[in-house]
């Protein structure tokens, strides 16, 4: 039973990181997507920000 538990919650986690990676590609931080590879807390934070203002446009 513990096994089909921790591997939904795997599943939901794996998931989760995915749309917060492709969101802050989206809102145009690549940095943030990049480091996050490595700490994906900065997806979340990139997924949540927001979108980084096209240049000219100001």
């Amino acid at each position: 039973m513990w096994w089909g538990i921790g591997g939904g919650l795997m599943i939901i986690w794996i998931v989760l990181m995915i749309t917060c990676g492709v969101v802050t590609l989206r809102k145009g931080h690549w940095v943030l997507f990049i480091i996050g590879i490595f700490l994906p807390l900065l997806w979340i934070i990139g997924a949540v920000i927001p979108p980084k203002a096209a240049p000219g446009l100001a």
